[in-house]
């Protein structure tokens, strides 16, 4: 028998991530719950690293648009990978949220506008494709495709943080925001249904549970959050106070969700790490861990502004520092994989031999 030889690269070779701004999330809600904490220092410093990351992240995608067009098509069109995207939006909103609360209005409305746009145009790209494209298997399904809910709701969130700003328009914007919300809360029933089957009825292995599945427990926070600012806001239209006692009730029952989540989240954590005998090394989608955890604190504060949800605050405290902690653990295994990383030489590979 023939044989051809053919070079293949190395397994594990670094390829383009869809969610890299994943980073900016983190950062952008992390410094959002520190500032809610009264931690105004902290919180400043990982603002201007967010928007470091925004800018820098933006020049890769750009670059990456330029140089290799057929290659971000192809992710695009991929259910596995698509849904990264996404992250460009909920980016921008969590950015702009944290720039409102600094009062640096203009920048808010750039980074806003950023996301509603990219929004449509991913939101409708994405899903034309998933329905006219190849049929979706059940392998591509997994935690990432939350975050086009972590996207929806990341954008009601910025409309609901608006109504302060314009309060003229606090009735269009609160209907604006709800409505972002009740999709963003469809999407996600049908979104985590698919993904409780894949983990209940398909065999999981240690390596395909990776860092997005927990954004099941970020979809639910800041579904939270979103409800939780849209509580705060006091509306006169007598139809939209009727929907006060769904938020109410909708808020809690996702807070929960999302809180059994969190052991299951670590215990599954444990099972890839100790019986995958997985080694800990960076990857960027580690940042979908800090995300939902910063999200899960900074909504369980503003929860706990609600009446009958005081308790709660203490809640939100602890999670702020588990977050924190997350965030460094993170941010030292990029700096490692940065300093690690020999600029100008070529990733190795290897030979591999193929049959004909």
């Amino acid at each position: 028998m023939t044989h051809r030889w053919v070079r293949r690269p190395t397994p594990g070779r670094p390829r383009f991530y869809t969610g890299y701004f994943a980073a900016v999330m983190a950062t952008g809600i992390v410094s959002s719950a520190l500032l809610l904490h009264g931690r105004a220092a902290a919180s400043d410093l990982l603002l201007m690293i967010a928007s470091f990351l925004y800018v820098a992240l933006w020049g890769a995608y750009v670059k990456r648009t330029v140089r290799d067009p057929r290659g971000m098509w192809r992710d695009m069109t991929n259910p596995a990978t698509t849904f990264g995207f996404f992250t460009i939006v909920a980016g921008s909103n969590v950015l702009a949220v944290r720039f409102l609360l600094a009062h640096w209005i203009g920048v808010a409305l750039g980074l806003g506008a950023v996301g509603i746009v990219i929004w449509v145009l991913l939101f409708y790209t994405v899903m034309t494709v998933l329905i006219t494209g190849r049929a979706v298997r059940l392998t591509d399904v997994n935690g990432g495709w939350l975050i086009a809910v972590v996207a929806e709701q990341s954008i009601a969130t910025y409309l609901a943080a608006l109504i302060d700003l314009m309060p003229s328009h606090t009735t269009v914007l609160f209907l604006a925001a709800t409505t972002f919300w009740a999709m963003g809360l469809m999407f996600y029933v049908i979104f985590v249904g698919l993904i409780m089957d894949r983990l209940f009825f398909r065999e999981m292995t240690s390596g395909e549970l990776e860092p997005p599945y927990w954004i099941n427990m970020g979809a639910t926070a800041i579904t939270v959050l979103a409800s939780s600012r849209l509580l705060e806001v006091h509306v006169q239209d007598p139809a939209l106070l009727t929907l006060h006692p769904f938020l109410q009730g909708i808020t809690l029952m996702l807070w929960a969700w999302g809180s059994w989540w969190i052991p299951l989240l670590v215990i599954l954590g444990l099972w890839k790490y100790g019986r995958g005998h997985e080694r800990v090394r960076y990857q960027p989608a580690q940042w979908s861990i800090v995300f939902p955890l910063g999200m899960y604190a900074t909504a369980t504060t503003t929860m706990a502004h609600l009446p009958g949800f005081r308790p709660l605050h203490v809640v939100g405290s602890g999670f702020l520092w588990i977050a924190v902690a997350t965030w460094v653990l993170v941010a030292g295994l990029a700096a490692g994989h940065l300093i690690g990383r020999r600029p100008g030489v070529a990733p190795p590979s290897v030979i591999h031999r193929a049959p004909p």
